[in-house]
């Protein structure tokens, strides 16, 4: 039981710099649309302006100091878990991920939000609303493919981390709402 709650928590632990870049941007306060305001070839806005260069930045920001936290705590936290599992390699691997880990997954969960921003104004959804499995996944994965040249967690870091990911993007979305920081609560 100890070792599957390990592994859940180093998935967490592999995805707190792309929640947390996906989470923060919100706290750059608006400023300039990243599209500039411009049109796509479909007379719809390229990302719209809720995508802000400012947030986008607060975002990298916030995700890379995520992961340099990490990585100054991480060899305090592997005493602590080998109190309660033996600790494989892997574990060893995904706990002392380095920090350009952290700011190519940061890059790359802002940049997968962009491109579901982009493919939901193609299909005519308007900025704000929901869309399943887009808003909630398409970070995440896009932020391991961004890390994938230097950064391979293992299949079983991965799966658990994509689920995770797919119910607490609900439930920080709702906590975002009733904070105030968003307009929607999805």
């Amino acid at each position: 039981m100890y070792e599957e709650l390990a592994l859940f928590e180093l998935a967490i632990w592999v995805g707190l710099p792309a929640w947390i870049a996906n989470a923060t941007p919100v706290l750059g306060g608006g400023g300039n649309p990243i599209d500039g305001g411009r049109y796509f070839r479909d007379g719809r806005r390229l990302l719209g302006n809720g995508k802000t260069i400012r947030g986008f930045i607060v975002g990298i920001i916030f995700g890379t100091l995520t992961g340099l936290g990490q990585f100054i705590i991480a060899p305090y936290l592997r005493p602590f878990l080998a109190m309660f599992v033996t600790v494989t390699p892997e574990m060893d691997y995904v706990l002392f991920m380095q920090v350009p880990v952290a700011i190519l997954m940061s890059f790359g969960a802002l940049t997968g939000d962009l491109v579901g921003s982009f493919i939901k104004r193609r299909v005519n959804v308007e900025s704000g609303d929901p869309s399943p499995f887009m808003d909630q996944l398409g970070f995440i994965i896009m932020a391991l493919i961004f890390a994938a040249p230097i950064f391979d967690p293992g299949a079983i870091f991965v799966t658990i981390l994509i689920i995770t990911t797919f119910f607490i993007h609900w439930v920080s979305n709702a906590l975002g709402y009733l904070l105030g920081l968003k307009k929607h609560p999805w």
